[in-house]
């Protein structure tokens, strides 16, 4: 569908579309990310509630941390590359959001578990 602009041109909607849409890569690795934020969040509680969780972490890689580094790490690469392969595209401000509320919910959720816990 086409619309007519101040000057007179013909101004495709779909190439404005377009313009404002983040690439597939860029797209499905800020979701990607969205997701792996909240991830650590709820391993970082569920090994400080669960010790067998905690124990078994630190003896997978000798330290708890580099386990949970490395989860978070394999999580987001293959989220990513399925959401890539998947085609999925948005817009920038869209996906912006989508991670700044995962940071939000995360750091929240960080502050009453270290407060109430």
């Amino acid at each position: 569908m086409s619309r007519i602009s101040g000057g007179g041109a013909i101004v495709q909607e779909d190439a404005i579309r377009d313009r404002t849409q983040l690439s597939v890569a860029a797209t499905a690795f800020g979701l990607s990310a969205a997701v792996s934020i909240l991830f650590n969040t709820a391993l970082a509680c569920v090994k400080d509630a669960y010790p067998p969780v905690f124990r078994f972490m630190a003896a997978l890689t000798g330290h708890h941390w580099i386990t949970q580094g490395l989860a978070d790490l394999i999580l987001f690469l293959v989220l990513g590359f399925a959401l890539m392969l998947a085609g999925v595209r948005m817009n920038g401000n869209g996906l912006a959001a989508i991670v700044a509320a995962a940071a939000v919910i995360a750091g929240g959720a960080l502050a009453l578990w270290t407060v109430l816990f």
